[in-house]
């Protein structure tokens, strides 16, 4: 808004996208650059816009400008958005670049009062990104694993086959839920070795969690592994071209079930103190 009492030129309009991660403890918002935004049409209010042969827009005094502006939505943006939405709402906050006559001035838009625009995370899966091209997106809400530093590059893995799900890659996401379960082995054996198992198969060893070690039975050992070996084979045919047909159904269990055996991972080394 010119709340100034004269008519001000605008030589050129720019602007910034960030997006926004919430930060309980401090009540506050962090704001991180995401891309440049796209001006692609302007209006002003109440008056009409005026031009003068150098091409300067004209806005009177007391008067608004409503933009028009875009962002590219493309794979390495939308892979940005991700990791930080981390599954919630997503926050844009957007500074605008406003060249007055000589000056530059960096404002932020607002909405509803506040300088950020908050979008529901099913808005944004359901509406936006459909809208935008990427019809086939779901949103699936379930608990993330338990911290437990030795096993975060298993965690993040498992982020990164969200993320390739998210954008329709559903190979890579079959391929970095295999890796989600091999850094897994890593990291209990870096935690406590009595938690990997070893086991021979076709002249090979393999290791693999000692289920028997984190189940309060026996049977629910036996489940969890036939489970576990059943989900590394659909990866390990995935990682062979032709082997198997990855989709979207396919990536989705794979994910599903990859987190599920995280989250009872995690939870049962906290759990029972190991």
């Amino acid at each position: 808004m010119n709340r100034l009492g004269q008519q001000r030129a605008i030589m050129n309009l720019s602007g910034d996208a960030y997006i926004g991660k919430e930060l309980p403890t401090q009540n506050q918002i962090e704001l991180r650059y995401l891309s440049p935004i796209h001006v692609v049409g302007f209006r002003t209010k109440p008056a009409p816009a005026q031009a003068f042969q150098q091409g300067l827009l004209v806005l009177q005094p007391q008067g608004y400008l409503e933009l028009t502006a875009l962002i590219e939505l493309s794979p390495m943006v939308l892979d940005r958005i991700e990791q930080l939405r981390e599954g919630g709402d997503l926050i844009l906050a957007i500074y605008l670049k406003v060249w007055w006559q000589q000056k530059v001035t960096t404002l932020p838009v607002s909405h509803a009062g506040r300088p950020f625009i908050r979008i529901a995370k099913s808005d944004w899966a359901e509406r936006i990104l459909k809208k935008a091209g990427y019809t086939e997106v779901t949103v699936i809400e379930l608990p993330e694993p338990v911290d437990v530093p030795e096993l975060r590059n298993a965690i993040d893995y498992l982020r990164s086959a969200w993320r390739s799900y998210r954008i329709g890659e559903y190979y890579d996401a079959v391929i970095n839920v295999r890796r989600a379960l091999d850094s897994l082995v890593d990291g209990l054996k870096n935690y406590n070795p009595n938690l990997v198992a070893e086991r021979v198969e076709n002249n090979r060893k393999i290791e693999e969690p000692n289920f028997k070690a984190l189940a309060k039975t026996d049977t629910e050992a036996d489940s969890i592994t036939r489970i576990y070996k059943s989900l590394r084979s659909i990866g390990g045919l995935s990682a062979h071209q032709g082997a198997i047909h990855v989709d979207k159904q396919l990536a989705e269990l794979s994910i599903i079930v990859g987190q599920a055996i995280l989250r009872y991972v995690t939870k049962r080394i906290k759990g029972s103190g190991q």
